[in-house]
């Protein structure tokens, strides 16, 4: 199966990463922290990628952002539908595929619990 992920899938404005940030539920593990909101039920869900500057220079910060939405875009069939996400990750988390890769769905399960 071929998978995208197409500007519709995204959270792009900062308006958009506030509000899930204020209003959104928490969810965290040793590698990622998530931020989930509620959207459209049958919607697929979005994703926006938070990196703080303490995390690294440039070229980390890069790393990370490529790990977390490449892990995202292969696994959207795992994800729950109609939800907003924000990933960053969690201080002091060193940036490793495999651990991103199971972070994302477990996370995303725990948030979709959590907002019922």
């Amino acid at each position: 199966m071929r998978y995208r992920f197409p500007k519709s899938r995204r959270i792009r404005h900062s308006s958009q990463f506030t509000v899930i940030l204020r209003r959104g539920v928490c969810v965290a593990d040793g590698v990622l922290v998530l931020f989930a909101v509620k959207s459209e039920p049958r919607s697929p869900s979005r994703l926006g990628v938070t990196i703080p500057k303490r995390t690294g220079n440039a070229v980390a910060r890069n790393h990370w952002k490529r790990l977390i939405r490449e892990s995202f875009r292969t696994q959207q069939d795992r994800v729950p539908e109609g939800m907003n996400l924000v990933v960053r990750p969690k201080k002091g988390a060193a940036a490793d595929w495999r651990k991103i890769q199971k972070s994302i769905p477990y996370l995303t399960r725990k948030a979709a619990r959590r907002l019922g």
